[in-house]
């Protein structure tokens, strides 16, 4: 009996501690749930009327722009978020609802076009196919394209080549057109409007989705948990930091104020030697704007083929326009070339890379970063183009001071260490880094967490060596 009550007690302790660490989660999926019906509901009553007019019970089809979905404006779920972030139109939307009703709600389309104990559909006319193992409704490119249009197939190609040419939803592969083996696997009517599997769960959890790294979208998400105190950089960079955050928290409101007379675009250019806190800045700009800030491989983008390079990068912004992310370019060299040096074939399709690239930061409706350590190589004109330029200058010897003090990580401790005379050797911030890191490594390994003179003596030692330097 005892043990019945302790198991009933710490099956209710579960279910508290469950229970609250859910609770935002489960908020979230509320505030979700609720706007998701809204839209089905929407659905099922277009569907019924294009029902109504193909069961001869209506003689007029109904038109489309007459059954208007519920107003999201005023609500902050998952769902809701994507559709004004987008700004999704009314035809995008029923075309996100159709790729999200088999998942929520697969009754919606299957009770009213499967035929009874067959894998037949009623009304060939609203496309779609009957899953062999769920016996579930799919809905194709064809059932959307009926819903709107209804039999008027003049509509219907205006919407086909509106979702192909211009749609947000599948540009950005939110909604994918996958063709299915079939009779008519051809027809591009035919093919199943797909919803992402990430977008899936983040109607469900909240948690914004992220690309999917690799060839596809070369970059990797990059964090820091150092704050701007530990950024030694003259008070010029530290300032233009501050004024990009500045355009970033604001910018939108100042382009709509203008009448769209301003672009959102912010295009920013970092450069100086490495080490020198180029990264370290792109990630506390992120942190301070809570955006995610991708570091782009620049390496997988360019191409020896010709035009390859433009595509890669154009697929690039694609994927990222709309979601408030930062893009980094760092080591952007490799793009580099002076259009007045031009020695070879190579050199002019370098610099038509390079010109592309800045145009698509100009017309990216967000931050832009492009990292080099050699601004030389990049010419006048093409310096024009950036709304703010900051030099990233190896530290004076008062900064280098500031950085050894800022950067131990406070459970260490220096043991009778002259900072005056650690800062008289050459470093930069990065070096630093290098050196406090391989110093913590032997006060942790001996047990005592404080570093001595003579484990930054060896480290500083390691660091010049790797540079071809001597201390």
């Amino acid at each position: 009996m005892e043990h019945e009550k302790s198991k009933e007690g710490n099956n209710r302790d579960f279910s508290y501690k469950y229970n609250r660490s859910l609770k935002v989660d489960l908020l979230t999926i509320g505030k979700n749930s609720k706007d998701i019906i809204g839209d089905l509901n929407w659905l099922e009553r277009i569907l019924n009327a294009r029902l109504s007019k193909l069961e001869n019970k209506t003689a007029t089809d109904l038109a489309f722009h007459d059954e208007v979905p519920p107003a999201l404006n005023d609500s902050d779920s998952p769902y809701a978020n994507l559709i004004n972030e987008f700004q999704l139109s009314a035809p995008e939307r029923l075309l996100l609802i159709c790729s999200l009703a088999p998942h929520v709600s697969p009754e919606l389309f299957t009770s009213k076009l499967k035929k009874s104990n067959s894998f037949d559909i009623q009304y060939p006319q609203l496309g779609g196919y009957i899953d062999s193992t769920f016996h579930v409704f799919m809905p194709n490119l064809q059932t959307a394209l009926h819903l709107l249009a209804g039999e008027d197939q003049t509509n219907a190609s205006y919407y086909h080549i509106g979702f192909m040419e211009q749609s947000v939803l599948i540009r950005e592969q939110i909604v994918n057109l996958v063709a299915v083996r079939t009779e008519m696997e051809g027809s591009l009517r035919q093919q199943v409007i797909e919803l992402a599997q990430e977008y899936l769960y983040y109607f469900i959890s909240g948690k914004k989705p992220m690309p999917d790294f690799g060839k596809a979208f070369p970059a990797s998400l990059i964090t820091t948990s150092m704050n701007w105190d530990q950024l030694v950089v003259s008070d010029y960079a530290f300032n233009e930091l501050q004024r990009i955050t500045r355009w970033a928290k604001s910018g939108k409101e100042l382009v709509k104020l203008t009448d769209n007379k301003l672009s959102a675009s912010f295009a920013c250019l970092f450069y100086g030697p490495p080490g020198t806190g180029k990264t370290l800045a792109a990630q506390l700009l992120g942190k301070t704007l809570k955006r995610d800030v991708f570091r782009i491989d620049l390496s997988m983008i360019v191409s020896k083929y010709v035009g390859e390079t433009e595509k890669n990068l154009a697929y690039l912004f694609d994927r990222a326009e709309g979601k408030d992310w930062i893009l980094f370019f760092d080591e952007a060299d490799a793009l580099f070339g002076k259009r007045t040096d031009i020695s070879d074939s190579k050199d002019k399709w370098a610099n038509l890379e390079m010109s592309y690239l800045l145009q698509r930061m100009e017309e990216y409706q967000g931050l832009t970063i492009l990292a080099t350590n050699l601004k030389a190589n990049l010419d006048s004109a093409m310096n024009r183009r950036f709304q703010s330029s900051i030099y990233f200058g190896r530290p004076t010897q008062e900064q280098r001071k500031q950085q050894w003090i800022k950067l131990l990580p406070e459970e260490f401790s220096y043991k009778n260490i002259d900072m005056d005379k650690l800062a008289k050797h050459d470093l930069t911030g990065g070096n630093i880094i290098n050196i406090l890191k391989a110093s913590c490594l032997e006060a942790f390994h001996r047990g005592d967490n404080k570093i001595t003179g003579q484990d930054l003596a060896d480290a500083i030692m390691r660091e010049f060596a790797k540079e071809g330097r001597t201390p």
